[in-house]
């Protein structure tokens, strides 16, 4: 137990020394794009994506050891649904030998078995998507009838399946023209469930998704929310800039690919998850130096300031935004230990 706490605050001084320096810190890991859902918003399911290898645990170990040659990373698991690959947990304990790996998911495969093994790989976060309190609308958008209580379901079985305080649950939402009126009860939930809320700005900028009209006075709606529910964990250097997204059309300069990356189920690595027909270089194949090169350069070359989603908008916000100690506290808020059995 002493070796591995020793362990876990090198890994933590690591991360701090590279968020302080601005290397690398966040990478985004698709370990595969199956999907059982077919959401109106995502278009990783659709054939062009079907028949693309899945990430192996053998891969995900090299590529934990390249990435820490960097320092440790918060790798986000994703897909696809990660819950379907038979690979998971030993993925997970690849990547949490190094890092510290988070998971997003839709939460249909959740078992307290599998919820027991994640956390005991090493999982330090799982969100499960949630985007309407009105279950009938999560199930129509994510074209699976049940998808919104397998959510909840999931949500339960977490949060009593934790192993180490430091783990968290998450419920998240993304952010469309038509559920604004669902965040309170959505925030109520999770009260009920002692969780804590996410969100994520609604991109439309990988595949041929639709155009959403999403209210100019969001930002301020969603403070409203920060301030009244403790639940509401989103940096609110993040939020306050929802609005001037919608009126832009995205937020920039954009940072990918200095202080975060993307990485396919193939090793293929982009500065963002909406370029992945421009790879930097293979992380299976290629000396990690190099990589880190290209993609400083591409991002130097980067004009997109098409979105303003999590992946890019908390961190940005941590390194950038205005009154960053505001948006410290927020990250403390969002990582601060919760007792087993507890509530946040």
């Amino acid at each position: 137990m002493i070796a591995a706490l020793t362990h876990d605050f090198e890994k933590k001084a690591r991360f701090a020394w590279s968020f302080l320096r601005g290397r690398l810190v966040h990478v985004n890991l698709q370990i595969l794009y199956a999907c059982n859902y077919r959401c109106q918003i995502c278009d990783f399911w659709q054939e062009n994506y079907r028949e693309k290898p899945w990430l192996t645990a053998k891969q995900a170990e090299s590529i934990s050891e390249k990435l820490n040659q960097v320092g440790p990373q918060i790798v986000s698991i994703g897909g696809g649904e990660p819950l379907l690959h038979p690979e998971l947990t030993g993925i997970v304990r690849a990547l949490a030998r190094h890092h510290f790996p988070v998971m997003i998911t839709n939460g249909s495969r959740m078992t307290p078995d599998t919820a027991r093994e994640l956390f005991a790989a090493g999982m330090v976060e799982i969100s499960v998507s949630l985007d309407y309190a009105e279950l009938k609308r999560h199930d129509a958008q994510r074209g699976v009838p049940g998808a919104g209580e397998q959510a909840i379901e999931a949500l339960r079985i977490l949060q009593a399946n934790r192993t180490h305080p430091e783990q968290r649950v998450n419920l998240i939402s993304v952010i469309l023209d038509d559920n604004v009126e669902e965040i309170e009860p959505l925030l109520r939930l999770c009260r009920e469930l002692g969780i804590t809320y996410l969100v994520t700005l609604y991109s439309h900028s990988r595949g041929n998704k639709a155009i959403r009209a999403l209210s100019p006075d969001l930002s301020t709606r969603l403070l409203a929310l920060h301030r009244k529910y403790r639940e509401f964990v989103a940096l609110r250097g993040y939020l306050a800039r929802f609005s001037e997204a919608i009126a832009n059309g995205g937020i920039g300069p954009c940072h990918a690919g200095r202080k975060l990356c993307n990485i396919d189920s193939q090793g293929n690595v982009t500065f963002c998850i909406d370029r992945l027909e421009d790879p930097a270089g293979n992380l299976l194949t290629d000396e990690i130096s190099g990589i880190l090169q290209r993609l400083r350069e591409r991002q130097r070359a980067n004009d997109c300031r098409a979105c303003w989603t999590s992946c890019r908008g908390s961190l940005e916000s941590l390194l950038y935004g205005k009154r960053r100690w505001l948006n410290l506290w927020d990250y403390y808020r969002m990582t601060r230990p919760v007792p087993l059995g507890g509530r946040f």
